[in-house]
């Protein structure tokens, strides 16, 4: 706007690829400068138009000059602009610049350089357009303001703009990814989600049910963007839109050289260059969708047999299946066979997307495939929470002499009957196959983790003594041992060694093996419990974010709903009950559909502690007695359990708060679990019952080591004692830790210390402390906060204060707030005596102190 509505006329070319909003940034400008005054023309070029003279500007050049002179045109235009005699300064907006014929072209290059108005281009990134336009910016004659895809944090807040709430991480990726990040087509999209209702709002959180359905509309938008096709490129992208990609050879060799590179010119296809051979795809995924939708099945047919001989697509059949799986169930001829079918379904579970593994598995299953076919049919049932159909899948499975098959099938099965609330069974059917005189099989591996998930303690002497040797067994047993390994190491309190654990799995996650998505999903739950528990709480929420991109890169699974359980139990780790809600409901919101490795129950119960933090006593409980519905893990019972004592805390039931908290010492002791012992001994001295559990968790700390648990024991061993600058010292201590809501109720109690010892101002301190932290934290309610609440200043009593520290007398304050002297000065007295000072001269610092700058 500066270098239009200036003194002197300017120009700008505004640049960007479809959809980024060059035309409405045009539209924007041109209303801005209505209101100053300006007067206004408009013009738009067109493909059509791009071979006729003046084919865009024809409305702006009077008949008399409209012939193929330039001069002549010229002073025509001129003269057509100049006409209003009002001296109003004019702007002259081109959308589409890139498309202008070569005589309008020279029009506006010189209404450019003569000044004679300012100037609005728009033009397509990377679109070649006449020399004369590409000219004013390169020259320097126009600013270039160039406008870039959107990102998926722009994205994300434009839908919580547009839909007035929360969208769900994979929606925010699903139109993301399907809108290029192009606002326009993003707009279109939720506009078709609303009318086919596949755009809806479950518990508060928007999500997107299905693949984005086609209405009139958006395939006409798409259309549209698309453009003009001649045959032979509308050919070209009818075959990439049912092969999906292409090695660019093999797309040139179907089509011609100069078709793709006219496609690639004009943004339609993408040329990946990552690998030796490059290859090619739409640049829109809707494209693909519109193109297949409209397609006549002649050329379908066509389409599918040129595919099915391209070199690429009969290489990637025997290397990479997957990359060409869709493509695979609509072949009905070679490379389509039933073990790459097998193989792509294999595959397909592995990357997460458990609705083509389907596909592909029932494909192989109809051209005679095999168990290992029925095998990864299961898996993608399971996952899709279908636990019933992938158990009648299992038992109808054909026979094996292959030893590796009826293995991976025993552990699918027992994950599927663990799924179904059968642990006894699936337990059983670990020592069936894998038994101990195998101990490096993958069912026992599997087993092992099965026993803990069931409240087994984990034997210490199976993890420092009995480790495999991994350079003797299948990557699939060393995988599971691995993953073993790790949560047990992690429930004992070990999360170092744990950590080791997982980032050994981590490394044996690409070879190809039985229930892969599983063990990443599973390894995700270990890594941030284990980062937690070690104390390294910005280190887990910065984990949990990472682990939910990568997930959010595959397909939508229910490892989605996992992902943001971690990230909620990082944040309520970390003392943001509020963060933990958002991120808790959406996990909780997905896993009522599909929960393959049980952890519902795990997410309700913190979401349950979650609200009770916020002082939600109403949401807590429903949260709670929503997680006791659903059959659980047992290993999750302590935390049940905690979701209890905070839940029951929040409603004023402190007796039961503080019993729930020790029977989830209790469970955990019972189960092994050291470390969930130490978290529910610390909620006990945050629920008033230190002096009954401080020995106990000194002893653990001891045994634990760790900061985290260090500073629990050392915090119910001041408040045992009473002793507010201990009390303080662990209140600095769980803030250096981001335990944020360990740090405020330790300054909480701290206060209450000082002040029974009659130190006002250290009260006043450690209760300032308390309350920013609570208030950082997204508004903590705990006892130990409500009980400081009366000693915080009321908003009547901060006005006062702060007029009062600038010097206001009080009959002056009491003028200003309409109030008696006498009442001016009995609420000063509450804030002496709520701030621990007694004179007029310490409320700047006093006040300073209170709101957290101490």
């Amino acid at each position: 706007m500066t270098t239009l509505g200036g003194d002197r006329p300017g120009a700008v070319v505004v640049s960007g690829p479809r959809g980024a909003g060059r035309t409405r940034l045009a539209q924007e400008a041109l209303a801005a400068l209505h209101r100053q005054g300006h007067r206004s023309a408009w013009a738009t070029g067109t493909r059509g138009g791009a071979g006729i003279p003046l084919g865009a500007l024809a409305h702006l050049v009077p008949a008399a000059g409209a012939g193929s002179d330039p001069a002549a045109a010229w002073q025509a235009m001129a003269s057509s602009l100049d006409k209003d005699r009002s001296g109003r300064p004019v702007v002259v907006v081109i959308d589409d610049a890139h498309l202008l014929d070569d005589l309008s072209a020279a029009l506006v290059h010189k209404l450019v350089l003569t000044r004679a108005a300012s100037v609005v281009l728009t033009v397509l990134g990377g679109a070649r357009g006449p020399d004369l336009v590409d000219t004013l910016w390169r020259d320097g004659l126009a600013t270039r303001v160039e406008l870039c895809p959107w990102t998926r944090p722009q994205v994300e807040q434009l839908l919580e703009a547009e839909l007035g709430g929360t969208p769900e991480s994979r929606l925010v990726q699903t139109l993301w990814r399907m809108s290029g990040g192009s606002a326009v087509m993003l707009h279109e999209l939720v506009q078709a989600g609303h009318e086919t209702d596949r755009l809806r709002s479950v518990e508060g959180i928007w999500r997107w049910e299905g693949e984005p359905a086609l209405t009139q509309r958006l395939c006409e938008v798409v259309q549209a963007e698309m453009g003009d096709l001649t045959d032979p490129e509308r050919a070209a992208m009818e075959l990439l839109a049912i092969g999906g990609v292409l090695e660019l050879r093999d797309l040139v060799a179907l089509t011609s050289s100069a078709v793709v590179t006219t496609l690639e010119r004009r943004g339609l296809v993408a040329v990946e260059r990552t690998s030796r051979r490059p290859v090619a795809r739409l640049a829109q995924p809707l494209q693909a969708q519109v193109l297949c939708a409209r397609m006549p099945q002649a050329a379908s047919s066509q389409y599918l047999e040129q595919l099915a001989g391209a070199s690429s697509v009969r290489r990637w059949a025997q290397e990479d299946p997957l990359r060409i799986g869709p493509l695979l169930l609509q072949l009905d001829e070679p490379p389509r066979d039933a073990v790459v079918l097998t193989r792509a379904a294999v595959r397909a579970n592995d990357a997460s997307d458990h609705d083509l593994a389907e596909r592909l598995a029932r494909a192989a299953l109809d051209d005679g495939a095999g168990l290992a076919a029925a095998i990864a049919l299961v898996e993608s049932l399971r996952w899709q929470g279908r636990h019933e159909e992938a158990e009648e899948a299992a038992a109808q499975a054909a026979a094996s002499t292959t030893a590796t098959e009826r293995d991976e099938l025993a552990v699918t099965r027992m994950f599927n009957l663990f799924g179904l609330g059968r642990a006894e069974e699936a337990i059983a059917l670990a020592g069936a196959v894998g038994g101990s005189a195998d101990p490096g099989h993958v069912v026992e591996a599997v087993g092992k983790i099965l026993r803990l998930a069931n409240g087994e303690p984990p034997k210490p002497t199976d993890l420092f003594e009995g480790v495999l040797d991994r350079s003797t067994v299948r990557p699939a047993t060393a995988l599971w041992d691995d993953v073993a390994h790790a949560a047990a190491l992690a429930a004992l309190g070990h999360p170092d060694e744990a950590l080791e654990s997982v980032a050994r799995a981590r490394r044996a996650l690409d070879a190809d093996g039985v229930e892969t998505a599983c063990a990443r999903t599973l390894l995700m739950l270990v890594e941030c419990w284990a980062l937690e528990l070690g104390g390294r709480l910005l280190a887990a929420e910065a984990r949990a974010v990472t682990l939910h991109e990568d997930t959010l890169a595959r397909s939508r699974s229910a490892a989605d709903a996992v992902a943001a359980l971690c990230r909620g139990s990082a944040a309520l780790t970390a003392g943001r009950p509020l963060q933990s809600v958002r991120w808790l409901a959406e996990a909780a919101a997905r896993l009522a559909e599909s929960d393959p490795v049980g952890c519902l129950p795990l997410c309700l119960a913190k979401q349950a502690h979650a609200r009770a933090l916020m002082g939600d006593a109403a949401g807590a409980a429903s949260a709670l007695a929503e997680a006791r519905r659903h059959p659980g893990i047992r290993l999750f019972e302590p935390e049940l359990l905690l979701a209890q004592a905070w839940s029951a805390a929040a409603a004023g039931r402190d007796d039961e708060s503080g019993e729930a908290a020790l029977r989830a010492a209790a469970t955990a002791d019972e189960m092994g679990q050291l470390s969930v012992e130490a978290v529910a001994l610390h909620t006990a001295v945050r629920l008033g019952r230190a002096g009954e559990v401080a020995g106990r968790l000194c002893g653990l700390a001891a045994e634990l080591g760790g900061q985290l648990f260090t500073a629990f024991a050392a915090h119910a061993d001041a408040v045992a004692r009473s002793h507010g600058e201990a009390l303080d010292e662990v209140a600095e201590r769980f803030r250096q830790l981001d335990a944020l809501s360990c740090a405020a109720d330790a300054y909480a109690l701290a206060a209450e210390a000082h002040r029974h010892a009659g130190h006002r101002r250290r009260a006043a301190a450690s209760g300032a402390w308390a309350n920013v932290l609570a208030r950082n934290a997204g508004g903590l309610r705990t006892p130990a906060l409500e009980r400081l609440a009366p000693y915080a200043l009321t908003q009547r009593e901060r006005e006062i204060a702060v007029l009062a520290a600038v010097g206001a007398r009080n009959q002056s304050i009491a003028k200003q707030l309409v109030l008696s002297v006498r009442t001016v000065e009995t609420h000063l007295a509450h804030v002496y005596d709520k701030l621990g000072i007694s004179r007029r001269a310490d409320l700047p610092s006093a006040l300073a102190a209170e709101s957290g700058g101490c």
